[in-house]
């Protein structure tokens, strides 16, 4: 097994910041285009690519930025399976209360994950 270069590591670093940088983008827009209620046309279909983008990478990039030295596949997969993993508990839990507010619950992850997320863009691992 080798030891990763530091360039290697400079590069991995910044393409966490990177990712980390879109993503709070991703939730702040899908949020506002959400309170404007944008609907139709092109924009309505960049809402809910935003929307949908955020709410599947956006809780699980927060939880991968903790991890030190992580091989690339292991972050975008526990990426994956923390953002899937939230959403559906999210949808379940507001199903079982019979209490659908999906744009609540928008704000709501949104506002959980995007401090730890720009913590990760500011110190990237």
């Amino acid at each position: 097994m080798s030891v990763p270069s530091r360039a290697e590591l400079t590069r991995a670093r910044l393409a966490r910041r990177y990712v980390a940088i879109a993503l709070v983008l991703a939730g702040v827009t899908a949020c506002v285009l959400n309170v404007l209620e944008v609907t139709g046309g092109l924009v309505g279909e960049v809402r809910f690519l935003l929307t949908m983008g955020f709410l599947l990478l956006g809780p699980g990039w927060a939880v991968a930025g903790f991890l030190r030295r992580a091989p690339a596949a292991h972050v975008w997969l526990l990426t994956l399976g923390v953002g899937v993993a939230t959403t559906l508990l999210v949808a379940q839990i507001m199903v079982s209360a019979r209490a659908w507010y999906p744009d609540i619950a928008l704000y709501l992850i949104t506002v959980v994950s995007v401090p730890f997320l720009l913590r990760h863009a500011v110190v990237a691992q």
